[in-house]
């Protein structure tokens, strides 16, 4: 484990987020958590790093970060991707059964900065990390009580939200799911790699909800 380059992505997704949520209230909540870590080096939780699946395409997205404000993230998770632990979520932050479609469960990673477990750093009830899908991936509609934060890191991508018209969202920009509403993600060629957290109510099951569209996507 290399905690120096931990520490590194760490501070730069802090850095990202600040910059892409800025003054908007609606990302306070999350904000005001991730300003009070600093992310010390001699802090950070003994957990096992690596990736499971899917490394190389992982690597792509990062080099797709694009040259902008989100360089300095780029650089850090260049560095060290490995050293975090990148897991595929075959269903686990839905209820039992639910559909969440086999290409989602074929194409996606995630890697905690922030959790209650399998992390550099402990918080019982707040999330922060990383998210990819591979290309032509759809992420099916569903919802959650947990107020949530997405900074894509690629793009553009698309988003609906409550089942109403796509929009394609850019690398950069912030987007808040409040508890409960209904959204969706669908990536294009571009490989989708973005930051995410939770603020609160990490433990509640997330919701598949139906749309008759999913097939023609």
């Amino acid at each position: 484990m290399n905690r120096s380059s931990i520490q590194k992505i760490c501070l730069e997704a802090k850095s990202a987020l600040q910059l892409a949520c800025g003054d908007n209230p609606v990302f306070y909540d999350a904000l005001n958590f991730i300003n009070t870590q600093n992310f010390s080096g001699e802090t950070i939780n003994e957990f096992t790093c690596g990736v499971t699946q899917h490394e190389n395409l992982l690597c792509s997205a990062i080099s797709k970060i694009p040259y902008t404000p989100l360089f300095p993230l780029k650089s850090a998770l260049m560095a060290g991707y490995n050293q975090l632990q990148w897991r595929v979520d075959e269903g686990g932050f839905y209820a039992k059964g639910a559909d969440v479609g086999d290409g989602y469960r074929r194409g996606n990673l995630h890697a905690l900065l922030v959790g209650p477990e399998d992390c550099p750093f402990v918080a019982n009830d707040f999330l922060l990390g990383f998210f990819f899908l591979s290309p032509h991936t759809l992420y099916r509609d569903h919802k959650h009580l947990a107020p949530e934060i997405y900074i894509p890191l690629t793009g553009p991508s698309g988003w609906r939200f409550d089942q109403g018209a796509w929009e394609d969202r850019p690398a950069g920009s912030a987007i808040y799911n409040p508890p409960n509403i209904v959204h969706a993600t669908r990536v294009y060629e571009t490989l989708f790699l973005a930051l995410f957290g939770w603020s609160q109510d990490i433990g509640s099951a997330c919701e598949v909800v139906f749309a008759g569209d999913w097939e023609n996507i």
